[in-house]
């Protein structure tokens, strides 16, 4: 697992699509989705954003 897989299951868990998400980050649809697919990966300010919005540490988010 990867931080591209852990970001998909957290999204998943909390019902959230991917337009969602990226509306709580500033971010658009497409960014998530690369994100997602391990294209690109996030700043580490939208990493620890990622985290708060999932209540969840930022190695939980980035451990597999």
């Amino acid at each position: 697992m990867s931080f591209s897989y852990n970001l998909r299951a957290y999204r998943l868990k909390n019902k959230l699509t991917q337009v969602e998400l990226g509306s709580m980050l500033h971010l658009s649809r497409s960014a998530i989705s690369n994100y997602e697919q391990g294209k690109m990966e996030p700043s580490i300010d939208t990493i620890i954003n990622i985290s708060e919005i999932f209540k969840v540490s930022t190695d939980e988010l980035l451990k597999s």
